[in-house]
């Protein structure tokens, strides 16, 4: 028999609204955990109390830094400047770079720059003068959108410079959350997750999956495989690993940053929406590569993907089909990495 489970939490404090603004009182608790990236471990330095969407999408931003940063320390032992730009918790845009921090800033905001209006950012490294600058408006944003600031709602990183703060938190909405334990930033290191239902509350291990390159199924010509093309990879594996678009997310990355991600009901129509969205923004996907968290039934998505110009990708292996699928994409010239199908994005049913 089973035990029975008592989960016990602290009152840290009070939220400004709930999901909806009926859904109130509302509050965070902590399980008084050692895990340093849990959301009562966020000091809020400016900015007026945050919401329930507000932690629910930092949150979801939180592990896609973690999932992001673990797979690249994993491939290269080390991590590059990490910039995510998302709208409820989804990004909207993620880039990195390895010399300079404000090369990531720039790409992650202009993935999407309509959708990050009222968004959130977080870096795994420190917002300097320069950096809150770049945060705060764009010139560029000007050209485009007749309108240069970001108007960002939340800001979350390792730590602030004085005049970052002053000039971030001018704007009282803007909530800005600081963590030094984003310089490094971890998997949930907890044994079990909870997910609450109707009165009840089902128990599983973290979703916790990295990729590993060693560790997949690779079909095809390694020389196309520049260190450029396996950076973009994890992004869009980072990406559509830990989005929540409807379901069978399909994203594109290129130039180490997002270019789109889309979902649905079914992958094909996950793969259209994401191409629609990189049109919309004009983001070209010739030579982009891409990720999936679920695998393809079929080979409509291949050779959707294939003709719109992808050169490689990641997808998990399983299916009916899944001989064909391969077969398509290698008659197509495409090298592909597949992830043991147990292995799967999925997280927010």
């Amino acid at each position: 028999m089973k035990p029975n489970i008592i989960i016990k939490g602290r009152h840290v404090y009070r939220l400004a609204k709930g999901e909806n603004p009926y859904q109130i009182p509302a509050d965070l608790f902590s399980t008084q955990s050692d895990d340093p990236l849990s959301l009562d471990a966020f000091r809020l330095i400016s900015g007026d109390a945050p919401g329930f969407t507000n932690l629910c999408g930092l949150d979801r931003l939180v592990q896609t830094l973690c999932r992001c940063s673990s797979a690249f320390q994993l491939k290269y032992r080390r991590t590059p400047f990490i910039v995510i730009a998302a709208k409820h918790g989804n990004p909207c845009g993620l880039a990195i770079d390895w010399k300079k921090p404000e090369v990531a800033i720039d790409k992650a905001l202009f993935g999407n720059p309509l959708a990050i209006w009222g968004g959130e950012v977080i870096t795994n490294f420190a917002v300097t003068d320069d950096v809150a600058s770049r945060l705060y408006s764009s010139p560029k944003r000007q050209r485009l959108l007749h309108f240069s600031s970001w108007m960002l709602d939340i800001i979350v990183a390792p730590d602030f410079s004085s005049q970052a703060i002053q000039r971030l938190g001018a704007r009282v909405k803007r909530k800005l959350f600081v963590n030094p334990a984003l310089y490094h930033p971890i998997l949930n290191p907890a044994k079990w997750t909870y997910r609450f239902t109707r009165n009840s509350f089902i128990r599983q291990p973290p979703q916790n999956y990295i990729l590993d390159f060693n560790k997949t199924d690779f079909v095809g010509t390694e020389t196309i495989l520049q260190q450029e093309i396996l950076d973009s990879l994890i992004i869009a594996w980072a990406t559509a690993f830990n989005s929540n678009h409807g379901g069978n997310e399909v994203a594109l990355a290129g130039n180490r940053a997002l270019l789109c991600c889309g979902g649905g009901p079914s992958t094909i129509e996950a793969a259209q929406l994401a191409l629609f969205k990189a049109k919309n923004q004009k983001h070209s996907v010739k030579n982009a590569v891409f990720a999936a968290d679920a695998f393809f039934p079929f080979t409509d998505v291949p050779e959707f993907l294939i003709q719109a110009g992808v050169i490689a990708g990641l997808v998990p292996a399983g299916g009916q089909a899944f001989d064909d699928v391969k077969a398509c994409f290698q008659k197509n010239n495409i090298p592909m990495f597949y992830v043991d199908e147990k292995y799967r994005g999925f997280c927010y049913h």
